[in-house]
């Protein structure tokens, strides 16, 4: 197999999903076959404690340190300066250069999540005459709100989709919007995680379980999904039913959420080890999956894809999904019936939705049984892990 450079922002032992997703996939390789390189300090910023280990691989920190950077990408918005953000990407190129050439490398994957990353990725492999593969967690171009921002990386990600040798993606939205706007065909990984783990870990005795009806979410909360979680307080609310509670296992704060309005029938849990997660998702009633309808972001939110839904699909316990229609969270669990879907923005029929699946014994075993199948044909981590080693060795 060709020796091969992974650049990501995010990389374990980080905490992020992106994080957990490149550890899943990239520890069955070989160290001596790849390397890894990141922005400083980033994952000791994002280091909670309860996150994946590092991977085996060689690591490389380049500075400026990531704050660094996220001062000048506010510069170059405030002075409206192209010019800046290309002087930016031109020294990220020749610090991969650089790196790619000390490690012989012969491939190099590039990962959103970063402004610079992929394109200097794409530019540095193409001046050094390797292959390019662009793994796309989140859509590129969308990520930056600010118009200098959107117009920089909207003519980047045409030269990195025109010019990659692959394309990875999380899902088939994703696929179908870069086959939509730019005609270019796209491999779909699925955000994967290890079956065989989750099912070990699911017996974990998880103490302070409440014994009345709870709604479970496990992950970060954030401005993707914020109005999502205000529609479900509001609905829960109005189902009337005795002791109802939300239950958030989160890294945010509780002074967080309530500052954003997450507070009334809602108990608030630290974010536990990964190990505890399985036990947790599986005393659940329901388990929430929400996507924000009014998000700053509204093509993230269409093509996002959250890396909790293999564990959920896996928990035998029903998912109540509440994200816009046309969203890949939406199109999926209503198209395989893995889950109860309510797209649009109405808190009357999330209510209708939470008293289904409370009283339905018969639609939540349907429910759960086509869940977990699901889970293992697409999201389950062999899967993933094969399709990854065999995009890499074709090159």
């Amino acid at each position: 197999m060709k020796k091969f450079a992974l650049i990501s922002l995010g990389l374990p032992p980080s905490q992020s999903g992106q994080s957990m997703v490149l550890y899943r996939l990239f520890k069955q390789f070989n160290p001596e076959n790849y390397i890894l390189i990141t922005l400083k300090n980033f994952h000791l910023y994002k280091n909670q404690g309860n996150c994946s280990t590092k991977l085996a691989a060689k690591y490389y920190f380049l500075p400026p340190d990531y704050q660094v950077i996220r001062l000048m990408i506010h510069a170059a918005c405030v002075f409206r300066s192209r010019l800046l953000l290309e002087t930016i990407l031109n020294f990220r190129k020749n610090q991969f250069k650089k790196i790619l050439l000390k490690e012989h490398c012969e491939a190099v994957i590039g990962c959103t999540g970063d402004l610079f990353d992929p394109p200097a990725a794409f530019l540095a492999g193409k001046e050094l005459g390797i292959p390019f593969i662009l793994y796309t967690f989140d859509f590129y171009s969308r990520q930056w709100t600010h118009p200098i921002l959107r117009e920089f990386s909207e003519e980047k990600e045409k030269e990195l989709l025109y010019g990659a040798r692959s394309i990875i993606v999380p899902n088939k939205c994703m696929k179908d919007e870069y086959m939509t706007r730019y005609g270019v065909q796209a491999s779909v990984i699925h955000n994967p995680f290890d079956l065989a783990e989750y099912e070990r870990n699911a017996g974990t005795d998880v103490k302070n379980l409440s014994p009345e009806p709870q709604i479970v979410y496990t992950g970060a909360i954030y401005d993707a999904n914020f109005t999502a979680f205000h529609n479900m307080i509001t609905a829960m609310e109005k189902t009337k039913i005795p002791g109802l509670k939300l239950h958030v296992y989160t890294p945010q704060s509780e002074n967080y959420l309530k500052k954003n309005a997450i507070e009334g029938p809602v108990e608030y849990h630290k974010h536990l080890p990964n190990i505890l997660i399985p036990a947790v998702q599986r005393a659940a009633d329901i388990l929430f999956l929400p996507l924000a309808f009014n998000s700053p972001y509204p093509e993230i939110i269409k093509t996002s894809a959250p890396g909790k839904i293999g564990e959920y699909l896996a928990a035998k316990k029903p998912v109540l999904v509440h994200a816009p229609q046309g969203s890949f969270v939406s199109w999926y669990f209503r198209h395989y019936r893995c889950g109860c879907v309510v797209d649009v923005d109405n808190t009357d029929k999330l209510a209708e939705a939470i008293l289904r699946l409370i009283n339905d014994i018969e639609l939540r075993k349907k429910l759960t049984v086509n869940a977990y199948t699901r889970a293992a044909n697409d999201f389950d981590l062999l899967i993933a892990q094969k399709k990854i080693h065999d995009l890499i060795a074709s090159l």
